[in-house]
């Protein structure tokens, strides 16, 4: 259930693939993305600086899926969606 739960979140931010499937996207894998927390940082202020066009609350779900739930400590490798 998780990893549907994960994969619907994955397809909510990266959108549809309108492409056809290729081999030839596979060399350009995007590597992950991280953020050091701060002292005072939570997933909510962390989405809001971090989230584009993405809805916030969309966001923060998708940012304690990837990282294991909802508390994060200064000096943490945040991962971003």
């Amino acid at each position: 259930m998780l990893s549907l739960a994960t994969l619907g979140v994955h397809g909510v931010l990266t959108g549809p693939g309108d492409g056809p499937a290729s081999a030839a996207g596979t060399a350009t894998a995007r590597q992950p993305s991280y953020v050091v927390a701060h002292s005072g940082d939570s997933l909510w202020s962390i989405a809001e600086r971090h989230r584009g066009d993405v809805g916030v609350r969309r966001y923060v779900d998708a940012l304690i899926d990837l990282n294991g739930g909802t508390a994060i400590q200064a000096g943490q490798a945040v991962r971003l969606p």
